[in-house]
């Protein structure tokens, strides 16, 4: 992005301390079904942002 640009786009629903926790629940045992529950986000939104943040 350029600089003194305002970022445009829908906001993250899911932010680094959400994909902390959602790792941690999964590395737990947790499904990825629970685990998205628990943080009241989509399985869809779970499953994406697992893969692009690789462990």
């Amino acid at each position: 992005m350029l600089p003194g640009k305002k970022k445009t786009g829908r906001p993250r629903v899911i932010g680094p301390a959400e994909l902390a926790t959602l790792r941690r629940l999964i590395d737990d045992g947790v499904s990825v079904t629970e685990a998205a529950r628990t943080l009241k986000i989509s399985r869809s939104t779970a499953y994406a942002a697992i893969a692009a943040n690789p462990a």
